[in-house]
């Protein structure tokens, strides 16, 4: 059901990776109308995939892509900080126990359901309780306030402002036992033995996750050309 995989390892799942980020320029680029790049494979990938995040990426059974989020440490650069801090007032987000979530969406596919969503949002709150995180800071468009809110996950809106794609929120999201207990029963997975392994894992403890840990440069990934 899931695969948490780091931007280092993604070419071990070169279908899976490629089926997400072509399915992120279906969402982001064609359906919202954002002004972001796309490869020539159809991909769309910035410059944070080559800064070794940690994705939580949820397939169907046939190992189909269905949704995903992006997650980074706020001990480097993070999207907010370099493209969006007019939202916090300029005050910096930067501390190893809050990390940043961004590109959270659902593919456009028919078997996609809120649950599904609802069920990214619960294995982020648990990998982020077990490495010691306590928010994750992130900026969505403002609509998406209320999906959040829908699957069980409140967010704690700190600024806002109109883009050209329309109105955008920062948010914060509390990580705690409740929070992941609320979105395990909305995703339907209360009685479910679900593993959340990350494959390949870094030392997941956000104390221990610093700026020297993420690459200079495009990574050399055998299998998955991220910068082609």
């Amino acid at each position: 059901m899931f695969t948490l995989v780091y931007g280092k390892d993604l070419g071990d799942f070169p279908e899976l990776g490629n089926e997400m980020f072509r399915d992120r320029r279906c969402q982001f680029r064609e359906a919202l109308g954002w002004d972001l790049k796309v490869d020539v494979h159809g991909r769309e990938i910035d410059e944070y995939d080559l800064m070794n995040p940690l994705y939580i990426l949820l397939r169907d059974g046939e190992g189909h892509h269905l949704g995903s989020t992006r997650l980074m440490p706020t001990t480097g650069r993070t999207m907010i900080a370099d493209h969006f801090s007019d939202l916090t007032d300029g005050v910096e987000i930067e501390s190893p126990l809050i990390w940043e979530v961004t590109r959270f969406f659902m593919a456009e596919k028919s078997s996609v359901t809120r649950r599904h969503a609802a069920a990214i949002m619960w294995a982020g709150c648990e990998i982020g309780l077990r490495a010691g995180i306590e928010f994750y800071v992130g900026v969505t468009a403002s609509p998406m306030v209320r999906v959040f809110q829908a699957c069980g996950w409140p967010a704690e809106v700190i600024g806002t402002r109109e883009d050209a794609e329309g109105e955008i929120s920062a948010c914060l999201w509390e990580v705690n036992e409740a929070q992941c207990a609320r979105l395990r029963r909305r995703a339907g997975l209360a009685n479910e033995d679900v593993s959340l392994e990350v494959y390949r894992p870094d030392a997941l403890v956000a104390r221990q996750v610093a700026l020297s840990e993420q690459p200079a440069g495009l990574p050399q990934i055998q299998g998955f050309d991220l910068a082609a």
